[in-house]
């Protein structure tokens, strides 16, 4: 597995992760527009050719915000997820910051234990926060 800068050529593979994943998927213009973003870094994790999984967030004032971190279902529970979040921190301190931050679903047990395991606390509660099903989202932090 390699962790490289997300390129136009991953975009139809990831598209097609975030309808696996999310019932609000990002579309591929929409991932295609991150490209062009100052703000923004995105990684993708590959095995050759093979999307397995991808990771952005935007940055500013010394802060990653994490927008999505997705990974197949098959390739799940290999260390990809931990490979991207090391690749966005990894950027961060990079650019001289010195935090990271992401909402997750109160459901989401499996990525609030990896945030968990890697040093991320929880620090704050959004009612409401997602839609379709509505649930709330724990922000998580990660500072150094």
């Amino acid at each position: 597995m390699e962790i490289v800068s997300m390129k136009e050529e991953h975009l139809s593979e990831i598209a097609r992760l975030e309808k696996i994943c999310f019932k609000r998927p990002w579309n591929e213009k929409a991932l295609r527009d991150e490209l062009e973003n100052p703000l923004a870094y995105f990684f993708t994790a590959v095995d050759g050719m093979v999307v397995l999984g991808y990771g952005g967030m935007q940055y500013a004032c010394g802060t990653g915000y994490i927008d999505n971190i997705a990974v197949f279902p098959m390739c799940r529970k290999r260390g990809v997820a931990t490979a991207l979040l090391h690749a966005l921190e990894k950027k961060v301190r990079e650019r001289g910051g010195n935090s990271l931050t992401l909402e997750v679903r109160l459901s989401n047990l499996p990525a609030i234990s990896l945030y968990k395991k890697l040093g991320f606390r929880e620090v704050g509660l959004r009612k409401k926060y997602y839609t379709a099903p509505r649930e709330d989202a724990l922000i998580f932090t990660k500072e150094w």
